[in-house]
């Protein structure tokens, strides 16, 4: 692998993009100068055969639900993850996860788990991937990760429930 070209120390940024290459810019030199530029690292994963095509997902996911991805690589499918987009400042990217999703392979598509609960993925956009045999990942499709949209009973429900929890907390 080729070295970067500028350092990349204490005010740079590494967010991994989309397209999973990774983006690397910014820094304050040995010298005090700031790096004004940026580099974009490609790992040799990416280079290891063809790539698994996303070519449907739903654009939000709610807490515990299952949803489809279509895919006409599904049977060749290994792991299927969503990471939360990129925050990254003073070199540390503060809200950075990976999820692994679990799923189920069904034909040209996938029915995948959405993350249990906001503990585990906080509510907000993420990249979903699919993986293949190979480790070779999809380009990204963005997905909103949240709490399904109550109705009618769901609230009342839920609005009695704080109310309890309100109660006993005296």
């Amino acid at each position: 692998m080729a070295a970067q070209r500028a350092p990349r120390m204490y005010h740079s940024t590494a967010v991994l993009l989309p397209d999973a290459r990774v983006l690397s810019a910014g820094s304050d030199a040995p010298t005090s100068e700031f790096q004004t530029t940026a580099e974009v690292y490609s790992p040799p994963y990416l280079f290891s055969g063809a790539r698994p095509i996303i070519t449907s997902a739903p654009p939000t996911v709610s807490y515990g639900a299952s949803f489809a991805v279509l895919t006409p690589n599904a049977n060749r499918i290994r792991r299927v993850a969503v990471i939360k987009l990129g925050a990254t400042t003073h070199a540390v990217n503060f809200d950075q996860r990976y999820v692994a999703l679990s799923f189920g392979v069904g034909s040209g598509k996938l029915l995948v788990n959405a993350p249990a609960g906001p503990n585990l993925a906080p509510p907000g956009w993420y990249m979903l991937f699919v993986v293949d045999s190979s480790g070779v990942p999809s380009v990204a499709r963005m997905v909103q990760v949240r709490a399904s949209s109550l109705t009618g009973g769901s609230k009342a429900r839920l609005f009695a429930l704080q109310q309890q929890a309100h109660v006993d907390d005296h």
